[in-house]
């Protein structure tokens, strides 16, 4: 590890893999937006995170190769905002999911796309649920097996928010369950803020039971509160929950709620708006 007086994180996590921890630690960001530089000749680089210039300068010159593409998981600020000035600064074209917001990429990058230096080559998976327009990138040609790099999809240390009307929670499940029926299954998960989590079958199915589990628990809230609404809900489930992540605990609920709706299991006369009152369906 190395650091300085910009607190800049450097690590190597696997062969040929690299991880720079921006100094943004945050409730939501944990110890910080986790960048990974991918290769030893020419590189690629997965989520310069914020529009920070220490933490880019850690990214261009730290030891090995040229910064050859620059790719990013998903529109949210904290992964994607430094996007655009790495490319800048390297000269390399900037690639992601479709413009979403502020992010603009030079390329788009689908389902089955490949992205590959010498001796690395990412595979593109789809993962909406976290945002509608988030992509995993996995790497196969490790010995100890695919190592998925998972944006928001999934935390180290932590569960990650599903916040409505962006995230949904429907295409969320989904995608947990993609994931752990992926074959060659992922073995590791390098995710955007946290840890590195070297069981990934067990954290993948860790996630789909809390999610579950929090389902079953906003529903039994409905059932004993009804009528109510995603914040007083959230207050009931969440009673210790901070200040700071209130707003994205009723967001969540509100996700759940959605979810719920399209099942038949919750109804409100106002779904797409987080003030709206529900029912059980």
């Amino acid at each position: 590890m190395t650091t300085g007086e910009s607190d800049v994180r450097t690590e190597p996590i696997a062969p040929g893999v690299l991880r720079v921890t921006a100094a943004n630690p945050s409730a939501m960001t944990l110890r910080g937006t986790n960048s990974y530089i991918i290769g030893t000749t020419d590189v690629i680089v997965i989520d310069p995170g914020p529009l920070d210039e220490d933490h880019l300068a850690g990214i261009v010159d730290r030891p090995g190769g040229a910064v050859r593409y620059v790719v990013v998981t998903h529109h949210h600020e904290d992964h994607a905002s430094g996007a655009r000035r790495l490319a800048e600064l390297t000269g390399a074209p900037l690639l992601g999911p479709r413009p979403t917001g502020d992010f603009a990429p030079d390329a788009v990058l689908n389902e089955g796309d490949e992205v590959a230096v010498p001796g690395a080559r990412l595979s593109v998976l789809a993962t909406p649920g976290h945002s509608s327009d988030h992509l995993c990138y996995v790497l196969d040609d490790l010995e100890t097996g695919p190592l998925l790099f998972s944006g928001d999809t999934v935390l180290g240390g932590s569960s990650t928010v599903i916040a409505a009307p962006g995230g949904d929670m429907t295409e969320y499940l989904a995608t947990l369950r993609r994931l752990i029926a992926r074959r060659p299954a992922i073995a590791t998960i390098a995710p955007g803020h946290g840890q590195l989590l070297t069981d990934a079958p067990a954290a993948l199915e860790g996630y789909l039971a809390h999610r579950l589990s929090r389902e079953s628990q906003v529903l039994a809230a409905l059932s004993a509160h009804e009528p109510s609404d995603p914040a007083s809900l959230a207050r009931s489930i969440y009673p210790d929950i901070g200040e700071g992540l209130a707003r994205a605990s009723t967001l969540q609920v509100w996700a759940h709620l959605r979810k719920l709706a399209t099942e038949g299991r919750a109804r409100s006369d106002e779904p797409d708006d987080v003030g709206g009152v529900w029912r059980v369906g």
